[in-house]
Order: C-alpha cells, then sequence, then structure tokens
C-alpha cells in the first residue's frame, strides 16, 4: 500500500467523496477538452472533394463495382444498364454510407 491510500482511508466518508468528486471533475474536463481538439483536428483535416473522390475510387468493393457496371455495359447496352445500377447498385450503396456516415 502506498502512502496516497492510507491518508485515503484515514478520511472522513465526506471528506472521501468530496475527494472523488474533485477528482471526476478533473477527468470530465480533461476528456471534454481532448473531445474539443480532436473535433479541431478533424475540422482541419477534411479534404476537399477530389482527393476524397480519389479514395473512394481505390478502396476494393468500389473498384469491383465500377469493373462490373463497365463490363455489364458492354454486354447489356448502356440504357438497360444504367436502370439497372441505379435500382440496385447506387440506391444500396448510398445507403450504406448514409448509414456509416451516421454511425461516426
Amino acid at each position: 500500500m502506498n502512502r496516497h491510500d492510507i491518508e485515503r482511508r484515514s478520511l472522513r466518508v465526506t471528506e472521501r467523496e468530496a475527494l472523488l468528486r474533485a477528482q471526476f471533475a478533473a477527468s470530465r474536463t480533461e476528456l471534454l477538452a481532448r473531445s474539443v481538439a480532436l473535433k479541431v483536428e478533424s475540422a482541419q483535416r477534411a479534404q476537399p472533394w477530389p482527393v476524397l473522390g480519389l479514395e473512394l475510387v481505390k478502396t476494393a468493393p468500389n473498384v469491383t463495382l465500377l469493373a462490373a457496371v463497365l463490363v455489364s455495359t458492354l454486354v447489356v447496352g448502356p440504357r438497360k444498364m444504367a436502370s439497372v445500377v441505379v435500382r440496385n447498385g447506387l440506391v444500396g450503396w448510398v445507403g450504406k454510407n448514409v448509414r456509416r456516415r451516421a454511425g461516426q
């Protein structure tokens, strides 16, 4: 046992509660300060749309989706493929991204 624990046990209950509340307040203010700092940092790191577009194209599921759309357009035809992409692929993709953004 260290000296700090021995001193804490010798305090009255009300004094211990006051000490504990002071420690909680200090940790709460520290957490709030970190949260604000992280929000400011992430806002400063916001990337422009062209960079986000490149990241979107580089990810594997999106590359697969684009390749499938291109090949299907050649096989089925552009008019039919546009309706299929909008109906099946684009709506699901937008929904997934909205859910992911809402969860952040």
